[in-house]
């Protein structure tokens, strides 16, 4: 025979699955600004494909990144500003800790336009090839006497 504060216990439980349930259903998914901005950003790969004329290379750049520079992480603000701080080791003790720049998307969000003090302010726009909560994929492409360049970088949050 079942009591009360079974049937309670029971009842609870139910409540809390539907709700639980009727909640997530409702959350609206995140803007790209909220996962942008949400979390700080560290490169986990790089590479280069290089085309002139019909000779394709690519490169492993994260391949041969020395460990000074992979503990490097950016930070997006919501008031638009960059972070790109040097992490716990530095590569040259003489180089700021931090250095700041802008950034913003363009119009249809597949667009981010960076812009660094270390590109002596050039906006880059880069191709938004991928962005959730763990993983921001982007793309920049350079095109000049022949030859296309194209920069890829994928960065992990945490």
């Amino acid at each position: 025979m079942k009591t009360l504060s079974t049937y309670v216990l029971v009842a609870a439980l139910a409540t809390l699955t539907v709700s639980c349930k009727k909640d997530s259903e409702n959350t609206p998914a995140a803007s790209k600004t909220e996962l942008l901005t949400a979390k700080k950003w560290r490169i986990t790969a790089a590479s280069t494909v290089t085309t002139m004329g019909t000779n394709t290379t690519t490169t492993d750049e994260y391949a041969t990144t020395p460990a000074c520079e992979r503990d490097d992480f950016t930070q997006f603000m919501t008031s638009k500003a960059v972070n790109f701080d040097e992490g716990a080791t530095k590569c040259s003790s003489s180089d700021p800790q931090t250095s700041s720049g802008t950034w913003d998307f363009n119009s249809d969000q597949t667009k981010l336009n960076l812009t660094s003090p270390d590109l002596g302010g050039l906006l880059l726009p880069f191709d938004l090839v991928k962005l959730d909560a763990t993983t921001l994929t982007i793309r920049y492409t350079q095109s000049q006497s022949g030859s296309t360049v194209i920069f890829n970088r994928t960065f992990t949050a945490f």
